[in-house]
């Protein structure tokens, strides 16, 4: 047996009668360390362990909290103690003698107060002047120390109490749960809604699983630019800075119960970006949690879907199924997009309608008593224009709602109905101040209306009508157009089957995306794609800001058309997430799975418009057949007021609202193109459908072909022959007035809303406009299959 050194090491039993001997001479301390160390190296590591028991002593006198009070009570007493025998030892003075009494007072004094030391007179002996000021500063230091202890205790204390105790006492408050790219975009919606009500005594709280700095420092940046323009005192402040920032998971119990979800007036549910199966599962997610609270929830839950099955699913998790209302926003907000690449007009208005930060708005308002029918009321308007009826039961062919629109103006005026009326400004509503209009205008559980669900279907025409009946366009419509189209997202198959409904036959429609076919394809799976039957597509796989892919694309042709051959259609550069995958044959998952945000995306559309604008900025010259490409990219017809119904247009789509602060600031970039804010504008159509039922069942009918609908008719339709020429003529001294058009517009089953002139803005209501020049449009309400002339 040998020790680490490799000496021998011979046993005491194997051992001889002389090497025991040996040993038996040796002094008895010799013997006993042979016991417990039998050389030098195991001595080294018996010093070694007690020099590592003496570090974990001291590792738990600093780094534990009872060591560290155990470390400052030793400290204290070493000091209180060394004081009293430094003052024993120098004798003293007239204040405390040298006694051990008096001294440990005096050190006591020293330690604990430093003012102590003013005690000492000036003319006291160096040492006993040099004692106070050596211990009054050592005992001063100490208490700090002390003090901040204390201090960092109770800050952490309060830092945990704040994130596990604190609690939304408010009461009667609207709770946003969940952040996204659309939340900025919902406060605003929400605020706006709050002004136009006059209720400014709500209060909004966000529960978010983010930190309260970030999103504070992200509505601050957002609506100090928005409202730079707004006076100091205006009342929309006060709603800001009411706003209850939290951080929280919104699909925890107790997060919930502690923002006040059980005592909430309303609890609003935005799906955020990306995969929709993903999206609507978590808001399943957060619903499952608002349902197992230990008090119930009594408010109504405003939760926004992308698939349908899950309103089923919602309305089963709330206590009161009744509470729950289900929207779908998507949809519509395609299908504007797809009025906004046909006719520009339309989907321009039906934009500013689902939107309480625009002008104009739909009004939900009560009749006056002696209005007894439609046409008494339609014509108590000066201004406003009155368009339809809510009525007491669902209106046939309207969705199973109960907006019944362009009636008859012999329609009798039933108690209970409410009208609705179409106007730039409330001013122009001439109706009683007691008439409340979009938030909470009537008792919710009075009269309770039903949603439009939000499938693609209420947006297109009936089967049996695609079928008997080609699409309907005017001679000079019946050309192709050809649409430019930079991206594909996850629902374009719906935006391609909804403009399908509305372009001729023949229309080409190019595609750039980095998404190959097979891709496309799979993306398309599973959403219900009819066959397209009057748009070609003609794929090309590439990056989207790639100049020379983008030039491979009959930009021109899309913008001027080609001679007799084709008109003009729109570039549209569609924000398209998860660009990129790495396995071409598995299934195409929507969006945010690959981990692209939307600031990256609305900087590959940016990028893609520059790189066109450059392009067309190239092409402009004497062999341009029509300069629209060229006034696109100098601006001239930029606006969406400023481009008339058949010229062409760029229309990119942004997401985020960090992005459209950066189009605030850049006119520039402004003018190149029309920007489609469509999560802003899914927000806006939210919101109309959570403050007023009647108002987006309204809009959806507004847009549905199948009911009557918002369009753009040239004037001339609506002018008799014999009147064309001195309609037109500048010295003609008859001309038609609003009034008579709008009767002749009556007579054909429409509704007159608007005009829009060439080159000036949309006009919305009854301004007294006598000299109609040719080229200028009409904005009507007419029935389905309504006629177009005489």
């Amino acid at each position: 047996m040998r020790c680490s050194k490799g000496q021998k090491i011979v046993p005491e039993d194997s051992r001889t009668q002389s090497q025991k001997s040996n040993f038996a001479g040796q002094n008895g301390l010799f013997r006993e360390k042979k016991k417990r160390t039998c050389c030098l190296c195991c001595s080294l590591k018996e010093a070694v362990r007690t020099w590592f028991a003496l570090r974990h002593w001291r590792d738990w006198l600093q780094g534990d909290g009872r060591g560290q009070l155990v470390s400052l009570l030793a400290a204290a007493v070493i000091l209180i103690g060394s004081g009293t025998v430094v003052w024993s030892a120098i004798g003293g003075d007239e204040n405390a003698n040298s006694s051990w009494e008096q001294s440990s007072w005096m050190s006591w004094g020293l330690f604990f107060d430093p003012g102590t030391q003013t005690g000492v007179s000036a003319g006291a002996p160096t040492k006993v002047k040099a004692t106070a000021l050596i211990f009054s500063v050592l005992g001063f230091l100490y208490n700090l120390t002390f003090l901040g202890i204390i201090v960092e205790w109770i800050r952490s204390s309060m830092d945990r109490w704040s994130k596990t105790k604190s609690r939304i006492w408010y009461g009667n408050h609207i709770l946003i749960l969940g952040w996204s790219e659309k939340t900025l975009y919902l406060l605003n919606e929400l605020f706006e809604a709050l002004r136009s009500s006059g209720d400014f005594s709500v209060s909004v709280v966000v529960l978010a699983e983010r930190e309260v700095s970030e999103m504070h420092q992200e509505v601050q940046q957002h609506f100090y630019q928005i409202w730079e323009g707004l006076s100091f005192f205006d009342r929309r402040w006060r709603l800001l800075n009411s706003l209850k920032l939290r951080e929280g998971i919104t699909h925890e119990g107790d997060s919930l119960e502690r923002a006040g979800a059980s005592h909430a007036q309303e609890i609003i549910l935005l799906s955020r970006e990306g995969d929709q199966r993903n999206a609507d599962l978590e808001t399943v997610r957060v619903m499952v949690a608002l349902s197992s609270l230990r008090q119930p929830v009594k408010c109504k839950v405003f939760a926004e879907v992308q698939m349908h099955e899950v309103e089923t699913v919602l309305r089963r998790l709330h206590p009161d199924p009744t509470g729950t209302q289900v929207i779908h926003a998507r949809a519509a907000c395609s299908h504007i997009l797809s009025l906004l690449a046909t006719d520009q007009t339309v989907g321009g208005m039906i934009t500013d309608l689902c939107s309480f930060t625009s002008g104009e708005e739909l009004y939900v308002i009560q009749p006056l008593p002696e209005w007894q029918t439609f046409g008494q009321a339609r014509k108590a308007f000066d201004r406003a224009v009155c368009i339809g009826v809510e009525a007491t039961k669902p209106v046939v062919n309207a969705h199973g709602t109960r907006i019944d629109l362009c009636p008859s103006d012999d329609r009798p005026m039933e108690a209970q109905e409410r009208l609705l009326v179409m106007a730039s400004n409330w001013a122009d509503v001439e109706a009683p101040t007691s008439s409340l209009f979009h938030w909470r205008s009537v008792d919710p559980d009075f009269m309770p209306s039903t949603l439009v669900s939000g499938e693609p279907d209420v947006f297109s025409k009936a089967a049996n009508a695609r079928s008997s009946s080609p699409t309907p366009v005017d001679a000079e419509g019946a050309r192709k157009r050809v649409y430019v189209v930079i991206g594909w997202p996850a629902d374009f198959a719906e935006v391609l089957a909804l403009l399908d409904e509305k372009v001729p036959p023949g229309t080409e429609v190019h595609v750039l995306s980095e998404r190959t076919e097979p891709q496309r394809i799979a993306l398309c799976a599973g959403k219900g794609q009819r066959k397209l039957r009057n748009i070609e597509l003609q794929h090309l796989v590439g990056p989207r800001t790639s100049r020379k892919m983008l030039e491979q694309l009959p930009l021109e042709k899309a913008l001027d058309g080609v001679d007799g051959e084709s008109q003009p259609g729109a570039i549209l550069i569609l924000a398209q997430l998860a660009s990129q995958f790495m396995d071409l044959s598995e299934q195409i998952a929507d969006d945010d799975e690959v981990g692209d945000d939307t600031l990256t995306c609305d900087s590959a559309c940016l990028t893609s418009l520059l790189v066109i604008a450059d392009i067309l900025g190239e092409n402009c010259g004497p062999r341009t057949s029509t300069p629209e490409a060229c006034e696109l990219l100098e601006a001239r017809t930029y606006s969406l007021e400023a481009v008339s119904q058949k010229k062409s247009k760029i229309i990119c789509e942004v997401l985020d609202p960090r992005t459209e602060r950066v189009l605030w600031r850049n006119e520039n970039l402004k003018k190149m193109a029309y920007f489609f804010r469509s999560k802003a504008l899914e927000t806006g159509i939210f919101m109309m459908a959570m403050s007023e039922p009647a108002v987006f069942n309204t809009l959806m009918i507004l847009m549905s072909p199948s009911c009557p609908s918002l369009q753009v008719r040239p004037v001339q339709e609506f002018l008799p022959p014999r009147d064309t020429v001195a309609a037109f003529d500048e010295d003609a001294k008859e001309a038609k007035t609003w009034r008579e058009l709008s009767d002749t517009v009556r007579k054909r089953g429409g509704l007159l809303v608007g005009w829009k002139s060439q080159n000036e803005e949309c006009q919305l209501g009854k301004d007294k406009q006598n000299d109609w020049a040719e080229g200028d449009t009409l904005i009507v309400i007419l029935p389905p299959q309504a006629p177009k002339g005489s």
